[in-house]
C-alpha cells in the first residue's frame, strides 16, 4: 500500500502561523497513525498508509487544540486548522480605600516556578489584561506609588479569568528634625522609627534641611526618634583631688 501525504497549515484567529504546533493523524479506532510538528510557516506534512477517513488534531502550548476530519483518496489530503487562545486574564486595579481605579501600576505574572511570564502598565481606567495563558497555578503581583503591594494567587483554566486586584493606600511618616541650634558643620542625624514594641522598626538620616521620611508603612503605631551622636562611654578614676574628663563625640 502506497503512503499518503498529508499537509496543511496551523494558524491562529489572527491568521498568523503557529509554529512548533504537535499535528497527528489517527484513525477511526483512535490509533496513532503518523505525528509531527509544525514549521515556521505553520505547515506539516504527515504520511497516511492509505486511502480513508482520518482524524487530524493540532495542539500547542496557549492554545485550545482543535481536531478535525481528513478524507484520504488516491491524491495527496490537505487540511488547515485554526487554533484559538486557551485563556485569558483580566481585570481591574482599585483602590481599596475608594474603589477608584489605579493608573500606571505594575502587574506582573509569574508562574508556579516563579518565573516572571509578563508585565504589564495598568491603564486609565486601572485595566490590565495578559492573553494565551497555558492552564495552571499562577501569582499575581500588583505595585503603585502611594499604595502598598499586593499579591494574588489565580488558577488558570481552559476559560478566561477576571480578577480584580485593590490595594491599600501606604502609611507615610514625614517630617522634620529642628536643627537650628547645633553648631556648624551639623553632624549626621540619625532618625529610628520604633514600632509599638520598642523595636526599631526602620532607620534613616535626615537631609542638610532637617526633614526625614518613612514610606510604606503598616498600619499601626509607631515612635519617631532623633539622634545627633552616637553615645560613647568612658571610665574614670575619682581620687581626692579634682578629675578631668574629655569626652569626644562622633
Amino acid at each position: 500500500m502506497t503512503a499518503l501525504e498529508v499537509r496543511g497549515q496551523v494558524r491562529d484567529t489572527a491568521q498568523d502561523p503557529v509554529a512548533g504546533a504537535a499535528v497527528t493523524l489517527v484513525d477511526s479506532s483512535g490509533q496513532q497513525i503518523a505525528r509531527g510538528t509544525t514549521g515556521r510557516d505553520g505547515g506539516y506534512r504527515l504520511l497516511a498508509p492509505g486511502r480513508g477517513v482520518y482524524v487530524l488534531i493540532a495542539s500547542a502550548p496557549a492554545y485550545r487544540p482543535e481536531a478535525a476530519t481528513v478524507t484520504v483518496g488516491d491524491t495527496a489530503a490537505g487540511a488547515d486548522l485554526v487554533l484559538e487562545s486557551a485563556t485569558g486574564l483580566g481585570g481591574v486595579v482599585r483602590s481599596a480605600a475608594t474603589g477608584v481605579p489605579v493608573a500606571d501600576a505594575t502587574v506582573t505574572l509569574a508562574d508556579a516556578r516563579g518565573e516572571v511570564v509578563g508585565s504589564y502598565i495598568s491603564g486609565h481606567g486601572g485595566e490590565y489584561s495578559f492573553g494565551a495563558l497555558p492552564a495552571g497555578p499562577y501569582t499575581l503581583a500588583v505595585n503603585a506609588p502611594g499604595y502598598r503591594p499586593a499579591a494574588v494567587a489565580v488558577h488558570m483554566t481552559d476559560a478566561s479569568v477576571r480578577q480584580d486586584v485593590e490595594l491599600a493606600d501606604a502609611a507615610v511618616i514625614h517630617g522634620s528634625v529642628n536643627v537650628r541650634d547645633l553648631p556648624r558643620p551639623w553632624p549626621r542625624i540619625t532618625v529610628s522609627l520604633l514600632d509599638e514594641a520598642g523595636n526599631v522598626a526602620r532607620s534613616t538620616y535626615a537631609g542638610e534641611d532637617g526633614h526625614y521620611a518613612f514610606h510604606d508603612l503598616e498600619p499601626g503605631t509607631y515612635t519617631v526618634v532623633a539622634t545627633s551622636y552616637a553615645p560613647v562611654r568612658q571610665a574614670t578614676r575619682v581620687g581626692d583631688g579634682p578629675a578631668r574628663l574629655d569626652v569626644r563625640l562622633t
